[in-house]
């Protein structure tokens, strides 16, 4: 093997929802830690199973995220569905119309490596964003202002970017579009929309696409996606020199995500950036699952609504939280129950060394002296093979190690 496999299974922590088994070695194999960055990013994702049921009493999108997420080779653009996801936020918890949210998830799967401008375009008068931040019935005569607040403190330029002039202005000139609630579409009633060009972020706009470009036009917007991009990737807030250099690649590179994403993964401080962050539920729930052998997309769904991220219900405009606070203990309260007769289970029970064994079916290369040690005392007190692999196994996904990305 060429890559380390600590450094292989850090880039698929990252970037996919992984590791899952065999992947590892598959990305160690490269030549070069760079050469499997580059076979990642130019990997096609597999092709998308059929579309779920739409029907308005059923979850069935939630279940088939899940699984597409479970399946190896779904790849970079799924980790990037789901940043857009928490970035780009609706909820159907006020959107209550499968179709509708199903068409925004479709948006964001096929901008998810594309153009920002192009994306932030899309989204804005997508009829599940128009329903969220009630701007499905905003006219000239009275804007609603959320969703204009919203395009520039969360989607596209972070706070102290704008001023509340702004913001009403930003409003004017996003009005105009009518939700048709019962079809689930949006189209633009030019008669309740700006009649004249209002000042804007330092320019005159008088329609949505015009607000939505002097966003991305603006410089704090490279910025803003750069630094947010960033954290995600490498878990940790990039310096402002770094921030600075990547907004400028970003904005030379006419907004492209793709071109970023890879200067990210790519950048000589990427593979040192190990450990320092959670692996949040959505994350955790699929690699340990993954690990298991189970695709079980409702034990997921239940252990996800437990630890409070569950797919297309974000708690807030915001999207999820990020820091610490997820390895709360109640959740690894929660992770060992998921191993319980797993199909796993049998490979690790026959295996000369089971510890060695669980370790690599986690995927974790990266492990204390103290959790190898609690792992080796509780497997020699467990006489039976099965319970004393499925043992280790709960005890190795409940392990700070696996909790991390």
């Amino acid at each position: 093997m060429a890559v380390d496999r600590v450094l292989a299974a850090h880039l698929l922590r990252r970037a996919t929802f992984g590791p899952f088994p065999g992947q590892v070695a598959a990305a160690a194999a490269a030549p070069t830690f760079d050469a499997a960055v580059a076979a990642l990013l130019a990997a096609a994702p597999s092709p998308l199973p059929a579309a779920p049921d739409l029907t308005l009493k059923g979850a069935a999108p939630i279940s088939w995220w899940l699984e597409r997420m479970a399946d190896p080779g779904a790849g970079l653009t799924e980790k990037l569905t789901w940043f857009w996801h928490g970035h780009l936020t609706s909820s159907r918890a006020k959107v209550n119309d499968w179709a509708a949210l199903w068409r925004q998830h479709l948006l964001l799967r096929t901008h998810a490596l594309g153009n920002f401008r192009t994306l932030l375009q899309a989204v804005t008068v997508d009829p599940a964003m128009l329903w969220y931040l009630d701007g499905g019935r905003s006219t000239a005569d009275a804007p609603n202002e959320n969703y204009a607040r919203e395009l520039m403190e969360l989607f596209g330029l972070g706070r102290g970017s704008y001023t509340q002039a702004d913001v009403t202005a930003g409003a004017y000139g996003l009005s105009g579009w009518r939700l048709d609630r019962f079809t689930g579409t949006a189209r633009f009633m030019p008669a309740n929309g700006p009649r004249h060009a209002v000042t804007f972020l330092g320019r005159q706009v008088s329609s949505s696409t015009e607000v939505v470009d002097a966003v991305c036009d603006h410089s704090d917007c490279a910025l803003w996606i750069a630094g947010k991009l960033h954290a995600y990737l490498a878990g940790e807030p990039p310096t402002p020199e770094r921030r600075a250099k990547l907004a400028t690649l970003f904005r030379a590179g006419n907004l492209e995500i793709k071109p970023l994403v890879t200067a990210i993964l790519a950048d000589p401080t990427f593979p040192t950036a190990r450990l320092n962050r959670p692996r949040y539920p959505v994350e955790w729930v699929m690699a340990a699952m993954g690990a298991f052998g189970l695709s079980n997309p409702a034990a997921a769904t239940r252990y996800l609504i437990a630890a409070g991220q569950v797919p297309f219900r974000p708690p807030s405009v915001a999207g999820w939280p990020t820091g610490m606070g997820w390895l709360a203990p109640s959740l690894a309260l929660a992770r060992d129950a998921v191993a319980a007769k797993a199909p796993a289970i049998e490979a690790v029970a026959g295996a000369q060394d089971p510890v060695s064994a669980a370790l690599e079916r986690c995927s974790l290369f990266e492990v204390s002296d103290r959790t190898v040690a609690a792992l080796r005392s509780a497997a020699a007190g467990i006489g039976n093979a099965q319970r004393r692999a499925s043992t280790i196994l709960g005890l190795t996904v409940a392990s700070p190690e696996f909790a991390l990305a």
